[in-house]
């Protein structure tokens, strides 16, 4: 009898919808959180990964059940992708008049994004395959993964970087462009998509829907421009 109830616990531990209900209950705890004590550097992504990395640890859960039970859920991430085609489409004749900054904006974001996270671990003594991984930090995590997996680079410390460089602009990107008083939605549009991908564009979803327009645009052009920059500036870059 023991034995079976075991069993059935630990079947239940394994569930679909217990680890949807835990990832799910973790990020609208730190929603509430937040809006309890009104403090903006309480970031839900940031403590909803700590939270499940901690499940996983102590409960004995695999990785590979957890991921599986949260496809569910990233099933519905790509309508929401593309519903951000509507602020872009609404807008584009405003992004078309403005394509030359816009572009030459992207370049400069793409480059300095590159050589800003190669030289940062180069100054660190860090080793090569290090500073090749965080070369990719600003772009959104499939292309970082790839532009690393093919430059030779730690895949990890890639999606760590990743991670880390869209928490610090979702959580005080807003912050620095007001005190640098780049305050038209054009400027914070671009910075927030281009500097912190994915998570700076949810930041200014709120914002705005020029803003997540924008915030689109530079998650976009950074992305491309990075998966070709990064192979032909890296090396040169590496000691």
């Amino acid at each position: 009898m023991s034995v079976s109830i075991i069993e059935q616990l630990s079947s239940l531990k394994s569930s679909p919808f217990l680890l949807l209900f835990v990832l799910i209950g973790a990020f609208e705890l730190s929603l509430w959180l937040r809006q309890t004590l009104k403090q903006p550097l309480i970031n839900p992504t940031l403590l909803t990964t700590v939270a499940v990395i901690l499940f996983l640890k102590f409960s004995d859960v695999s990785w590979a059940v957890f991921n599986e039970a949260s496809g569910y859920l990233s099933f519905w991430l790509q309508p929401v992708v593309v519903c951000m085609a509507v602020p872009l489409y609404v807008q584009w004749q405003k992004i078309r008049a403005q394509w030359i900054p816009i572009m030459v904006s992207q370049f400069i974001g793409s480059v300095v994004g590159i050589v800003s996270g190669v030289g940062l671990v180069q100054l660190l003594g860090g080793a090569d395959d290090s500073m090749i991984a965080i070369a990719a930090k600003s772009v959104t995590m499939p292309i970082a993964i790839e532009v690393t997996d093919v430059l030779g680079g730690v895949v990890g410390i890639s999606a760590a970087t990743v991670l880390i460089a869209g928490v610090t602009g979702q959580v005080i990107g807003v912050y620095v462009l007001h005190q640098m008083r780049a305050r038209r939605s054009m400027a914070q549009g671009l910075s927030l998509g281009t500097a912190s991908h994915a998570l700076g564009t949810a930041r200014a979803m709120q914002m705005g829907s020029r803003h997540v327009a924008y915030a689109t645009v530079g998650l976009i052009l950074n992305g491309i421009l990075t998966a070709f920059l990064a192979p032909v500036i890296v090396p040169f870059l590496l000691p």
